[in-house]
């Protein structure tokens, strides 16, 4: 989108998605030295691979495109937004929905193109409030 023109490199190196997979030892750490953090100690902690239902399904079907646009339009609804954020305009900027549109297209074909299962980590925990 940025040799085209529809993207500006200081757009695209505003866009991240925060998020970051973590161990058990990083989740943990913060509680390490005196057994709570923030009034809090952990109960109980699961760090787990969650199942990658969209893959499960393409095995079944072989259907590259269903699988790419199953995981493109998951992603539309969960990270592309904070991606579009970093248009000039953020989420009022015109190009708002075209960005959306063609991002969606765009990894809908990447990934159907060469289909393979996603890594989920995820953590369950839980915590109690100390005092």
């Amino acid at each position: 989108m940025v040799r085209d023109g529809f993207l500006r490199d200081e757009e695209v190196h505003r866009m991240a998605i925060p998020t970051v997979g973590r161990t058990r030892a990083e989740f943990a750490a913060p509680f390490e030295s005196e057994g709570y953090f923030a009034g809090l100690s952990i109960e109980q902690m699961e760090v787990f691979d969650a199942e990658d239902s969209i893959w499960t399904t393409y095995l079944d079907t072989a259907d590259a495109r269903l699988l790419g646009g199953r995981w493109a339009a998951f992603s539309r609804a969960s990270v592309f937004p904070t991606l579009a954020a970093g248009l000039e305009g953020g989420r009022e900027d015109a190009r708002y929905p075209l960005f959306l549109d063609r991002l969606e297209a765009d990894v809908a074909a990447r990934l159907a193109s060469s289909p393979a299962p996603m890594r989920i980590p995820l953590a369950r925990m839980l915590f109690a409030k100390q005092g």
